[in-house]
């Protein structure tokens, strides 16, 4: 049995640097909260318990200390209450959000409808739609960019949940475009985003199984699962080895493994060594 394992599978340059920033001030700090799940992964949440970092839903659970905001984003509200609150914030926010949330703010002030292409119930894409004082349309498909009615008036501006769909989104680009006299178009797909779904892409058309790694929860892995399940039916969304089951690989010569953005390397390891154990 020969298994493949992705190049880019794993954290992914964001979610190293929220990791890294948490648990640098985990040992510093004596009271330390983060707001929500730093990633949708359940290892990297339960490590960070381990290590002390509280979770909370909501701010006002915090009294005094350091509040973590995580690699998804949040609105700009959350910044000033956390500030009126004397709270120290370690903001963790990847870097290519906030680009897309700074967009969404530049263009919405400028008077553009902005156009967010993402999950609506997504937390990074509701960071967006703050930052653009929830001014923003969201869609979530090509079919529903369709419905959209556009205004030959109006100036548009479309920008991009980071983890989506490249190629939905360069047809919800090329529809948009045609329709509206006034568009811009910026991309803020992460190039590791793209980079893992093309290589899912090609993996899944030449390997008999294909294993994605990814927290349930999480929007990225979630896409390189439906992504692999489109052109590899022998396609299998799993969070740990646990999950593995022996029938998948029975009669099977190649393996495939991708992990989404979120993945920490011992889970891939393990997911690797009991497949191996299988044959």
């Amino acid at each position: 049995m020969k298994i493949t394992i992705a190049k880019n599978a794993g954290f992914c340059f964001g979610v190293k640097r929220a990791y890294d920033l948490a648990c640098v001030n985990s040992k510093d700090c004596d009271s330390i909260f983060i707001l929500g799940k730093l990633v949708h992964n359940d290892d990297v949440c339960g490590d960070l318990k381990k290590r002390g970092v509280k979770e909370i839903k909501k701010l006002n659970e915090v009294r005094n200390g350091t509040v973590i905001f995580t690699a998804h984003g949040i609105g700009p509200k959350m910044y000033a209450n956390a500030q009126k609150r004397g709270l120290k914030v370690i903001d963790t926010t990847c870097p290519k959000v906030m680009k897309a949330q700074r967009l969404a703010e530049n263009y919405a002030g400028k008077n553009f409808e902005v156009i967010i292409f993402g999950d609506k119930n997504n937390k990074e894409v509701r960071s967006i739609l703050e930052w653009s004082k929830n001014k923003a349309k969201i869609i979530e498909n090509s079919k529903e960019a369709k419905k959209l009615k556009l205004d030959k008036k109006k100036k548009y501006c479309l920008v991009s949940q980071t983890t989506q769909n490249a190629e939905e989104f360069k047809k919800i680009s090329r529809y948009l475009g045609s329709r509206a006299s006034q568009f811009m178009v910026f991309n803020t797909i992460c190039q590791s985003t793209d980079d893992r779904q093309n290589e899912i892409r090609k993996m899944a058309k030449c390997n008999d199984v294909m294993i994605v790694i990814g927290g349930r929860d999480s929007a990225n892995s979630r896409m390189l699962y439906e992504i692999s399940r489109e052109i590899n039916p022998k396609s299998y969304f799993v969070e740990n080895e646990k999950k593995l089951q022996k029938r998948w690989f029975q009669g099977k010569t190649k393996i495939a493994i991708g992990a989404g953005a979120s993945t920490p390397e011992r889970v891939i390891k393990k997911i690797v060594d009991k497949i191996r154990n299988f044959s």
